[in-house]
């Protein structure tokens, strides 16, 4: 039966040339000397390119979100074309762009019609080869982001989960935001994005991941060409870091806003060696709370009422992991819900666990886990992750056959590593009157939220 939702989810997906194993359409290649992985997909004349680069916002000196910004205003103009024209031939060929930038490393994203692959994969190469970055442009954006961070109490959601991550992961060279700060924003200037695009071109270690029919290797002479990627820069993020263990957990932050309701989240910084099995990890935060059958959401929204939905995550990246639940409720249930939520965690714990509640999991689990890449490009997206934190590509296929076989004892086990109450750090938005209540569950810090803007 796992065989066959594992096939079925690939037959469905349309890789049926390789139904048996899917990863037979996956090449890699050298274009010189850089790396090409390249999954053959017929079913559309489409093509997408992924370029990753193995730095990211760690790169970043004094000024944070440099690296983040870079990617993001590569289409602000260049002396030849300035952002109207560049932006209309774009949208001209219908070609999707985008960037992605973590602490570890960053990736340029372009999709299009395999049949205007030449012209606009060569405008895409000028951007990255002549981006000027003209002030004027900067500055608009600059303004955009200014004025989208100062309203961000106006989405408490947003505002907390930026909050949680910075709390969660103090002490390690992860919690700064990636897109940096006001006082970063306030201080970008041109130069720095010049600066960073010359790094990333030329001493960055570069892997280019392609989906399409096969016409779309013809990419390799515009990429070596025009872009000037042959593999020549080969540097790889690699950062190590001390974590000092604080006296004061679980860790209590609130930030007061105006209002009736209250945001939550809990969760806690995760070494590389706490998340070595990505599997069990996946596995656990969604036992807890991936779904309407998850153990929070029967206790807090089924059985208690006390919440509309609560989410559960545990992950990890090449060197630290994280793990939170997030949730929300009215001010006055605060308390009942915090309550409620370490009751369910000890439980989990203890190992009180109901065998049929975790082969429900494992079932729900197994059978969406690959639906999750069903389209060529999050397939891609999967492998290059793989790449990134140095994990085969089979595994892929084995994690609906692995997780059959974790026990209650595994899932206990690691939901201490992952959920522990007294590892915890808590993160409440919300009327300021809410300290009083949340110092019976320990020392509660008062932080005003511009500080994490």
């Amino acid at each position: 039966m796992k065989k066959y939702i594992l096939l079925l989810a690939f037959f469905i997906n349309g890789f049926t040339e390789a139904a048996v194993d899917p990863l037979k359409n996956v090449k890699r290649l050298k274009w010189e000397n850089l790396e090409v992985v390249y999954l053959k997909d017929d079913r559309f004349p489409v093509y997408n390119i992924s370029i990753y680069f193995a730095d990211g916002a760690l790169k970043d000196g004094p000024v944070k979100g440099v690296a983040d910004a870079t990617l993001s205003f590569l289409s602000l103009g260049t002396k030849r074309y300035p952002r109207k024209k560049l932006v209309e031939h774009l949208e001209f060929y219908g070609v999707g762009y985008s960037s992605q930038v973590t602490h570890e490393y960053s990736v340029f994203d372009i999709t299009g019609l395999d049949k205007d692959l030449y012209p606009t994969l060569k405008k895409v190469c000028h951007l990255f080869k002549k981006a000027d970055f003209p002030v004027q442009e900067v500055n608009k954006e600059r303004k955009r982001i200014l004025d989208s961070l100062k309203n961000i109490i106006s989405n408490p959601s947003g505002l907390a989960s930026r909050v949680f991550r910075e709390e969660s992961l103090s002490g390690s060279p992860y919690s700064y935001p990636v897109g940096g700060k006001i006082k970063d924003i306030k201080k970008w200037k041109r130069e720095h994005f010049i600066k960073h695009l010359s790094y990333l071109n030329n001493n960055v270690k570069k892997r280019i991941y392609i989906t399409g029919p096969e016409s779309v290797l013809r990419a390799q002479k515009i990429i070596n060409q025009d872009c000037g990627w042959t593999g020549k820069g080969q540097y790889q993020r690699v950062e190590t870091y001390k974590m000092s263990k604080s006296k004061n957990l679980p860790r209590i932050t609130l930030v007061p806003i105006p209002g009736n309701q209250a945001q939550v989240r809990l969760g806690r910084f995760l070494t590389k060696d706490m998340v070595k099995d990505p599997d069990i990890v996946h596995l656990t935060s969604k036992f807890l709370g991936g779904g309407f059958t998850s153990q929070l959401m029967q206790m807090l929204r089924v059985k208690s009422g006390l919440t509309y939905g609560v989410y559960a995550f545990a992950g990890g990246q090449k060197q630290y992991g994280r793990s939170g639940i997030s949730t929300s409720t009215k001010k006055e249930s605060l308390p009942e819900l915090l309550k409620k939520t370490q009751e369910v965690i000890k439980k989990v714990i203890a190992g009180e666990i109901n065998p049929q509640h975790l082969q429900q999991t494992k079932g729900l689990v197994a059978g969406s886990y690959l639906f999750g890449f069903e389209s060529s490009t999050a397939f891609i997206s999967g492998l290059s992750y793989l790449d990134h934190v140095g994990r085969p590509y089979k595994s892929l296929m084995e994690f609906p056959e692995r997780v059959y076989n974790y026990s209650i004892k595994n899932i206990s086990s690691m939901s201490k590593t992952l959920f522990d109450w007294e590892s915890m750090n808590i993160v409440i938005v919300g009327p300021k009157s809410l300290k009083r209540e949340l110092s019976k569950f320990g020392k509660v810090d008062v932080k005003n939220y511009k500080e994490f803007l």
